[in-house]
């Protein structure tokens, strides 16, 4: 049994110099509806079951990799959602906001929409859901939800290099023997 992590493609986005946190908001959603650039990836294998997030740029990028496909979709491979820091009207660097919401996920913070232990229940009950059957898998999803995930793999005795980050269109495999196939 394989798992093999993409992280989609790139995305056709071009993020503000500034924004207010409104802005911010905005500014995801733009990201979340945008289109991808075909990155021309060859995977390593065949796969038996391919799986992509509830999010638009993972099946773009399906359909760049394969075309027409039997594949399943699954909220629970969304990348880990964001949210403004603070609701003051005053400009900001996105980047800067990325970086408190992720900290305030970090701490467990209820103003993010997810929290970090809600994270990690969500890769929990992927793998209990989804992982069940000897299939070589595919799941395209996201860089930062992929971290979790991978942690969790490792956790029930994949092997493989755990996620620090991936590039858009970047894989990482990770295999389970047969004979420990409990997960």
């Amino acid at each position: 049994m394989t798992v093999t992590l993409l992280r989609h493609y790139k995305v056709l986005h071009t993020r503000p110099r500034s924004c207010t946190p409104s802005g911010y908001r905005e500014t995801l959603r733009a990201y979340d509806d945008a289109g991808v650039l075909d990155q021309h990836v060859t995977l390593p294998q065949k796969y038996t079951r391919i799986i992509t997030s509830s999010l638009r740029r993972t099946a773009l990028t399906r359909d760049f990799l394969f075309g027409a496909v039997d594949s399943e979709s699954s909220a629970l491979l969304d990348e880990v959602p964001l949210a403004p820091f603070t609701d003051a009207e005053r400009e900001f660097d996105p980047t800067f906001l990325d970086v408190m919401a992720r900290i305030q996920w970090l701490a467990n913070n209820p103003r993010q929409p997810e929290t970090r232990e809600q994270s990690l229940a969500r890769a929990r009950m992927f793998v209990d859901t989804f992982l069940r059957e000897d299939h070589d898998y595919l799941l395209i999803g996201h860089g930062f939800f992929f971290r979790i995930l991978s942690a969790e793999l490792l956790r029930r005795g994949f092997a493989g290099r755990p996620v620090r980050y991936l590039h858009n269109g970047e894989s990482r495999v990770y295999r389970r023997a047969a004979a420990t196939e409990q997960i």
